[in-house]
């Protein structure tokens, strides 16, 4: 934000965010029938996000995720250091849509749902890391801002879950054996 330029976020903008999400869900509920279960309270996460107060919209990354970052050490006295090794965001969209302004809480969510996906595979392979996808959860937030509020939590879960509406639309069509981790991060967001 500091860098590069920011923008209010506009009525205009707004609604074409949420619009955007509310087209994730009706293609979710119709690719992935389990998501359908949970309509109301899924459209009501969104609706939330409507209505809160925006942050300043800003260059963001557009698939910030586990794969894209690096833990180094340079020695064993050295604090470790998390390195970037992405910034081009999407690969799939042209630049000029990479440019657009949003709202940085989706790199937020993309990262917590990477968080959630590391859980999700070891747990199919037999293995349990959902305290860990706990905790990186909790330090990754508490590094990205202390003491932000009601609204960030509202937006952040209206992000997380067009993250995992997209996750689930994804995974039903090309990794049906991975459904079940987008659809957990689901039905959690949906209060179940």
């Amino acid at each position: 934000a500091s860098a590069l330029t920011t923008s209010v976020a506009t009525p205009g903008a707004i609604a074409a965010i949420i619009a955007q999400m509310r087209a994730r869900l009706d293609l979710a509920m119709r690719e992935v029938p389990e998501v359908a279960t949970h309509e109301n309270a899924l459209a009501a996460v969104i609706e939330a996000a409507a209505t809160a107060p925006w942050p300043p919209l800003q260059r963001i990354h557009g698939d910030l995720h586990l794969g894209q970052v690096l833990r180094h050490a340079s020695a064993a006295d050295s604090p470790e250091q998390w390195v970037l090794v992405d910034f081009e965001g999407e690969p799939m969209r042209p630049m000029r849509e990479r440019r657009v302004l949003d709202v940085p809480l989706r790199d937020v969510a993309g990262m917590l749902r990477s968080f959630h996906y590391v859980a999700g595979t070891i747990a199919a392979e037999g293995g349990n890391a959902a305290s860990w996808a706990r905790e990186a959860r909790a330090a990754f937030l508490d590094g990205y801002g202390p003491g932000r509020g009601a609204t960030d939590r509202v937006l952040l879960a209206a992000f997380e879950l067009d993250k995992a509406l997209y996750e689930a639309v994804y995974e039903a069509r090309n990794r049906p054996g991975w459904l079940p981790i987008p659809l957990s991060a689901i039905r959690s967001i949906a209060g179940d």
